[in-house]
C-alpha cells in the first residue's frame, strides 16, 4: 500500500471499526469507484472515467471485501511514513544493523506490555536512522522529537509496521522465530529482552567478547540468517541424538 493508503487504513482503526466495514471502505476508496445506491440484494457504483453505472450483487460485494482482509489480518510489507523531518529506515529493516534491530525490539516489547509512550517514542528514534549512520547516543533527543511531533495516527502506523516486520521474520527465519504455541498467545507477562539480547549476541560470538562490536555493527539480515542457520543445526544435531 502506499503511504496515503496506510494512513486511510489506520485512520478507520483509530475509529474502532469492524474488519468488515475496513475492507468495505477499503475496496471502495481504493478501487475509486462510488456508491450511488443500493437494495438489499444490489449495490450501484460509478466510477470516475466510465459512462453510466455498474452493479454488484450483495454476494458479489461480500467476496470483493473478503479479499481486502490483508489490510486488517497481515502487515507484512507495510510502509513507513515520514513523520516531521525524519524519514523512516527500509520498511523490512534490510538496512539496518543488528544493534538497531536489537534495540528496536527492546522498546517494542516495552511498548506493548507497559503502554508508556515514551518506549514507542524512543521506538520511533530507533526506526528513522539510517542504519550505516546509527546512533544510539541520541535516542533520547530524536524520542522527544517524535513526541512533539508524531500524530496519533503516524504513532500507530509504526506499531502496525513494527507488527509487519515481526510476521515477515517469522517467515523469513522461521527456525528462530517460531511461532507462538496456542497457550502462549495473548500472555501477559513481558520477555526478559536482556536475557534474549545477550543470549543472541553470544550465539553470534560464539563467547568470543572480542567480537561483540563487530557483531553489533553487522547488518540485521546477515546476523538473523547466520543464528536461523544455527538454530537449525541445532535442533537437528538434537533430533539425531534422539534417534541414535
Amino acid at each position: 500500500m502506499t503511504e496515503k493508503q496506510i494512513r486511510y487504513v489506520a485512520a478507520l482503526q483509530m475509529h474502532g471499526l469492524p474488519d468488515k466495514d475496513i475492507w468495505r471502505k477499503c475496496l471502495i476508496k481504493f478501487s475509486g469507484i462510488k456508491p450511488i445506491g443500493g437494495t438489499s440484494l444490489r449495490y450501484y457504483f460509478v466510477k470516475k472515467g466510465y459512462k453510466g453505472y455498474f452493479s454488484l450483487k450483495l454476494e458479489e460485494m461480500n467476496s470483493f471485501c473478503k479479499k481486502m482482509d490483508f489490510i486488517t489480518q497481515n502487515y507484512i510489507g507495510i510502509t513507513p511514513v515520514k513523520v516531521g523531518k525524519y524519514a523512516p529506515c527500509d520498511n523490512q529493516l534490510c538496512d539496518t544493523i543488528f544493534m538497531q534491530y536489537l534495540e528496536a525490539e527492546n522498546y517494542y516489547q516495552s511498548y506493548i506490555f507497559s503502554q508508556k509512550p515514551e518506549y514507542l517514542f524512543k521506538l520511533m528514534a530507533t526506526l528513522y536512522q539510517d542504519g550505516a549512520k546509527y546512533d544510539n547516543k541520541n535516542i533520547a533527543r530524536r524520542a522527544k522529537y517524535f513526541s512533539r511531533h508524531a500524530s496519533e495516527l503516524e504513532k500507530l502506523i509504526v506499531v502496525m509496521w513494527m507488527i509487519g516486520v515481526k510476521e515477515f521474520f517469522m517467515l523469513k527465519f522461521d527456525t528462530l522465530f517460531e511461532k507462538p504455541k496456542s497457550n502462549e498467545i495473548g500472555e501477559s507477562k513481558a520477555p526478559d529482552m536482556y536475557a534474549i539480547i545477550q543470549n543472541q549476541i553470544r550465539m553470534l560470538t560464539e563467547g568470543d567478547i572480542t567480537k561483540r562490536d563487530q557483531v553489533l555493527r553487522s547488518n540485521t539480515w546477515d546476523a538473523l540468517d547466520e543464528m536461523n542457520a544455527k538454530q537449525r543445526e541445532a535442533k537437528e544435531m538434537e533430533k539425531q541424538m534422539k534417534n541414535a
